[in-house]
């Protein structure tokens, strides 16, 4: 397995000399776990892995990676997730399917959302999810489903 620093160095410690050095702190597993911390991850039914101080994020629940090392899927529907989805989840630029369905998600979809260009599948029915749908969702051009229904979205 390869060797990281733990998470709370990586995440935590100001001029930490490796924080720059995607092998010791990737990068994605950083954005993962400000995507936990944001969507009350101590409280999620499964996070087995997750924000665990040395493994690799690529094993964490519901995260699948490429051969890369990069996330391209975030599966944790009907997990106990509630809080809101953090802006940071638009840093997960190889993300191809997002499914965070029947869960208690609330607030708004941020915007860093349109970041996602590979996404073919965002999938966030059953949250109580509020405000408009971002403009942003415009720059998904490769997004092929969409789940939005079951939420608290104004406008058209």
């Amino acid at each position: 397995a390869d060797k990281v620093a733990p998470l709370s160095v990586c995440s935590n410690v100001r001029g930490f000399d490796l924080f720059n050095d995607p092998t010791w702190c990737p990068p994605e597993r950083n954005l993962l776990k400000a995507f936990y911390d944001e969507a009350k991850g101590q409280e999620w039914t499964n996070a087995t892995g997750w924000a665990d101080e040395f493994n690799n994020h690529c094993e964490w629940h519901g995260v699948d990676c490429n051969e890369e090392g990069q996330v391209i899927n975030l599966s944790l529907g009907n997990n106990g997730l509630s809080g809101r989805i953090s802006d940071t989840i638009g840093g997960l630029t190889h993300l191809e399917k997002l499914d965070l369905h029947d869960n208690d998600l609330k607030g708004s979809i941020p915007s860093a959302i349109g970041n996602l260009s590979n996404l073919s599948s965002l999938v966030i029915s059953f949250n109580e999810l509020t405000g408009k749908i971002p403009a942003e969702f415009d720059k998904m051009l490769r997004l092929e489903l969409l789940h939005v229904h079951a939420n608290r979205f104004t406008g058209t």
